[in-house]
């Protein structure tokens, strides 16, 4: 490999890069940190594909970095499918973010020079839409340029299998080989935005998208009575799930849905939040003022790429509680299941979760009979699981603790599309009975056990923060079983050797004896190493307390 300075060099002069590049690159002549940080490797994909700062330079996204990731997924494309990859082509969808326009065109025109087709979105898309896209296309794979939650700086770009998943270890580990073989970028060919392999969808498929949507509904007559009254506050915190998700909620019946007008601006900035991320509950500051304003029930937030939904439930007098991703997903477990009239002669159905998730849905999934998957963090294990076992068994929903929802199997992705739906024919269903979705949740913990989950994030930036974030890895992999013994702790999993037929992933797992856990892992798309607490009790004050025990042994 070349060394940082011999990359930084050949970006300068070599006249396949353009002037503005150029331009970029010699303001850092004097910021050798920066120069390092942008060339002392290439990008790499991680549980949610790949993010990067946009920006010049191999460890930047920019038109360059994205012919090349391109150029190579078109080659694995050709070397595993053929001629069918010609004839079926790829989908390709973008959010709102810097340079989504433009990356998404650099990627339809290496696909047409590889003689690929490609059917692109004439609008920012939702990814679920893109997911559901793909196979409605009977394409070969799909592409979303996005970097769904990180922040302004961020763009990314998400590979899709034929089914509409992302792409799996199986998949991706040869893509990524197809990629490392490209290290001239003069040599990738480009097509220019004229090529007839190049073509724009129409709203066609938009509309079967929100009509396969609606089929998921269990109680349809009940949320058109309710939607007359009903009062719902939906924000897409500047990003894709404006059309899709108003028209979703328009066209099932609710008719009166607020919003934050200064939010419904597509801006890359995302300047009214400080994060477009509806796991963080500072984005919902502007959002609150307006459903305090108007005596809202419910409150929902999709990022940018609308593959995550935040929710809000009003609890009093201009009072709002926030539920989290685990919180949510058992809600909308138990719904599901105790309002399934065919249940009973589903085969096999199971549902999905990740090794983060709360015990709590699968403990409620098992009180019907139905079995619980878990797998790896990052949706796409859903996703695969849903392809592997969906062929025999049914499958009723997944959902992971990162606000992450996919109701039946209309798409292979995380949908706060379909998902936004759901919740407020849920929440609607409980409003109709005198109940709250926290009232609901209450009767759950009386009926199942208490649950809390935390996530405890640390950010370590650059080159130094990776080597420090896998130097923590090892310090709590080589905990003294003295340590482990004073914290209870009864069973410790490490998932990278390969647990359950699971893929070989830098996990950690603690199981405490009094039923809580703690799981620890770099993040795949941030430079953050998670931890995880699970916490289960006989009551608020137990869980809260066993709780706090888990917090001390990270802070130990």
């Amino acid at each position: 490999m070349s060394s940082v300075e011999e990359r930084y060099q050949e970006w300068l002069t070599n006249p396949v890069f353009d002037d503005a590049t150029k331009a970029e690159l010699k303001q850092l002549v004097d910021d050798s940190s920066e120069i390092h940080d942008r060339f002392y490797k290439d990008l790499e994909f991680g549980t949610g594909g790949l993010r990067a700062v946009v920006g010049a330079g191999t460890n930047r996204l920019n038109r360059y970095t994205v012919r090349r990731i391109t150029n190579g997924y078109a080659n694995f494309l050709l070397k595993k499918y053929g001629d069918e990859a010609k004839q079926r082509g790829i989908v390709i969808a973008h959010d709102m973010r810097h340079g989504s326009s433009e990356f998404t065109l650099e990627v339809a025109k290496v696909f047409a020079a590889a003689g690929i087709p490609t059917y692109l979105f004439k609008e920012i898309t939702t990814t679920p839409e893109l997911s559901f896209a793909v196979p409605y296309l009977h394409a070969i794979g799909g592409v979303v340029i996005t970097a769904s939650h990180n922040p302004a700086v961020y763009n990314g770009y998400k590979i899709y299998d034929l089914t509409g998943g992302q792409a799996v270890p199986e998949i991706a580990e040869p893509i990524i080989d197809e990629i490392n073989q490209i290290s001239d970028y003069a040599q990738i060919p480009v097509a220019k935005e004229s090529n007839e392999l190049i073509h724009w969808l129409d709203d066609e498929i938009d509309t079967a998208f929100i009509n396969a949507e609606k089929t998921n509904l269990r109680q349809p007559d009940l949320v058109k009575q309710m939607g007359k009254t009903m009062k719902v506050l939906y924000t897409p915190l500047h990003g894709a799930g404006k059309r899709a998700i108003f028209r979703g909620l328009n066209e099932i019946g609710f008719e009166n849905v607020f919003t934050v007008e200064e939010q419904l601006v597509e801006d890359p900035e995302f300047k009214t939040v400080q994060s477009p991320n509806p796991e963080n509950l500072e984005a919902f500051d502007m959002a609150l003022e307006v459903a305090k304003e108007n005596d809202v029930d419910l409150i929902m937030g999709s990022d940018p790429d609308s593959d995550r939904v935040g929710v809000l439930v009003k609890t009093g007098d201009k009072e709002y509680t926030a539920l989290n991703g685990n919180q949510v997903g058992s809600l909308l477990v138990y719904y599901l299941l105790s309002n399934d009239a065919k249940l009973k002669e589903k085969q096999a159905p199971f549902i999905a979760n990740t090794i983060v998730t709360s015990n709590l849905g699968a403990v409620i999934a098992a009180s019907f009979g139905v079995d619980t998957v878990s797998t790896l963090t990052g949706f796409k294990y859903i996703g695969e699981q849903i392809n592997k076992l969906g062929k025999t068994r049914d499958f009723i929903m997944g959902y992971e603790e990162s606000y992450g929802y996919l109701i039946g199997d209309l798409a292979c992705d995380k949908d706060a599309v379909g998902s936004t739906m759901m919740i407020a024919e849920m929440t609607a269903f409980y409003l109709s009975q005198g109940k709250t979705l926290v009232d609901q949740l209450n009767a759950l913990f009386e009926q199942y056990g208490y649950y809390e989950e935390q996530l405890v994030s640390q950010t370590l930036k650059g080159e130094d923060g990776m080597a420090e974030i896998n130097r923590l890895m090892e310090v709590y992999r080589d905990l003294p079983q003295s340590e482990l013994d004073q914290f209870g702790v009864e069973k410790v999993l490490d998932y990278s050797q390969g647990i359950d037929d699971l893929p070989k992933s830098n996990v950690l797992k603690y199981f405490f004896a009094n039923g809580s856990w703690i799981a620890v892992r770099p993040s795949g798309t941030e430079p953050k190493i998670k931890f995880y607490l699970g916490a289960k009790g006989d009551s608020a004050e137990a869980v809260a307390a066993n709780l706090a025990e888990l917090k001390k042994f990270i802070e130990r």
